[in-house]
Order: structure tokens, then sequence, then C-alpha cells
């Protein structure tokens, strides 16, 4: 009994708990500083989206304009094609995603919240190009008619 009391731990096993509490320390400092390099930018990348944004939107504005001129100019081909409901309801979805992303932009308050957020924000964005791109065809559709 006296034996198990005054036995002390082994060089190896004071090495082993020590290289196992480095160990430990050393993973939670790399997330720490992953996580601040990955996050250091989000200011300045939520104010790019903003502006990509905002771009787009302008851009949206004028195809509108665009389609809107047609219809005052009471074309008669654009009065009666079938690409007229087409065109509104683009316009009106791609109107209602920018709502929606800049909503969701608005609502960032910090790095925490764009690293959570930034896969939904792009690829909301992604479905805006998409949604343009489609807008897009069509405009070449009812030109080359």
């Amino acid at each position: 009994m006296a034996d198990s009391e005054s036995a002390a731990d082994s060089p190896l096993s004071i090495a082993g708990n020590i290289t196992g509490i480095l160990t430990f320390a050393l993973g939670v400092f790399s997330f720490c500083a992953a996580f601040y390099a990955i996050t250091y930018d989000a200011h300045r990348e939520i104010q790019d989206l903003k502006d990509a944004v905002a771009e787009r939107k302008s851009h949206v504005d004028e195809l509108e304009r665009y389609f809107e001129e047609l219809d005052v100019a009471a074309d008669a081909d654009f009065e009666q094609s079938h690409i007229k409901p087409i065109v509104e309801k683009s316009l009106s979805g791609l109107k209602a995603r920018h709502v929606e992303v800049e909503k969701e932009l608005a609502a960032i308050r910090g790095r925490l919240q764009w690293w959570y957020r930034r896969q939904d924000i792009t690829s909301s964005l992604a479905r805006i190009e998409t949604q343009l791109q489609h807008l897009g065809a069509i405009q070449l559709t009812f030109l080359l008619l």
C-alpha cells in the first residue's frame, strides 16, 4: 500500500500527457486562426455582394423599361405574342428574388453570421444570374421573331 502512494508517474507518461495537452491547444488555436482567416474579409465580401445585387437590379430595371417601351409603343407583335406573360413572370420573379437577397444581406451583422449564410446567399445570386440569362434568351427570341 505504501508503494502505491509513493509511486510517481513515469517520465514517458508525463511527456505523453504534456504532448496531449499541447496538441489539444494547437488544435484549438488552429481552428481559431483558420476561422479568423476565412472571415477576415467578411465585411468587404458582403459589400461586394451588395454592389453586385445593385448592379443586377439596375440591369433588370433596364430590361423592364425596354419591355415597357415595347408595350407603350403598342407593338402589335409584342401585344399579341405569347412571350409577354413569360417576360412579366420572369421580371416579377427576378424582382422578388432581389428583394429576398437584399433582406438576407441586410440581416447579416457580423463574421459569424456571414460564415453560416455565405453559401445560401451565393446560391441565391447564382439563381438570379440564371434567371437573367433566361430573360436574355427570351429577349433574343422576341427580337428574332
